[in-house]
């Protein structure tokens, strides 16, 4: 592969978390890409990620193993170490072009990344236009080689 690749840390968003518990990318992938990357996560993603995978349109026989075994490949950083970055985070976004909605909610994932000097992993249009590095799984995938 040409090109830039992704960081030794790769901070996960809430949609990769619900779409590895779903099987759409499932969790072996977030495992592969485990092996050679530190994967993190914030408390807030996994919040959220809880919060749709309780949804009972989204509820699936032995979700709730599957959703806790997921959850422990990403370690989950504190707050504290990322929270002086957040009223910084939150206006990045609010002013991003790509997404064009002005949504601030994954300020806490891009606060987390900068914290750590990691790339995003997520589906989000969100982080397009913040000037931060982020992966689609296809993207990270295809740079990985896996």
């Amino acid at each position: 592969m040409n090109g830039r690749r992704p960081s030794d840390t790769l901070v996960v968003d809430a949609n990769i978390l619900v779409t590895a518990v779903m099987g759409r990318v499932g969790p072996e992938t977030l495992v592969r890409v485990g092996t050679s990357r530190v994967l993190l996560t914030t408390p807030g993603a996994q919040r959220e990620a809880r919060r749709v995978l309780t949804d009972p349109r989204f509820k699936r026989p032995a979700a709730d193993a599957v959703a806790e075994a997921t959850f422990a490949i990403a370690g989950v950083q504190p707050a504290e170490y990322f929270e002086d970055l957040l009223e910084d985070a939150a206006r990045c976004l609010a002013e991003a072009v790509a997404s064009a909605n002005g949504s601030t909610a994954d300020d806490h994932v891009l606060a987390l990344a900068w914290a750590a000097g990691a790339d995003i992993w997520s589906h989000d249009r969100d982080f397009g236009g913040t000037g931060w590095p982020s992966w689609s799984t296809r993207n990270l995938r295809r740079a990985l080689d896996l």
